[in-house]
């Protein structure tokens, strides 16, 4: 099993990608949207008990979408919630 690592706010992601564990800035810095977007899809089945005996069970799945960006020297980063926070920023800026 993975260690757990912390939370990490979306509106402070890309900042706190540029800092090291070890608290040095990450050279030469890193910005999300200059990485490539990729698409992991997971799905999460239940399994249906039928109700009478004569009934086989069936199985539900959901898909379940995670998007990541590929950056230069191996970094990957889910950015699943980032990317609608970034594209809700942007169209702010536009409008305003």
């Amino acid at each position: 099993m993975a260690p757990p690592i912390s939370t990490i706010p979306v509106s402070e992601l890309e900042a706190s990608i540029n800092t090291l564990p070890s608290g040095k800035p990450r050279n030469p810095k890193v910005k999300l949207g200059d990485c490539v977007l990729k698409e992991l899809v997971q799905y999460k089945c239940l399994v249906e008990q039928p109700k009478e005996k004569a009934v086989a069970s069936g199985v539900l799945c959901e898909p379940l979408v995670h998007l990541l960006r590929r950056c230069p020297g191996g970094l990957n980063i889910e950015t699943t919630a980032w990317e609608g926070w970034k594209a809700k920023q942007e169209g702010e800026g536009v409008e305003g």
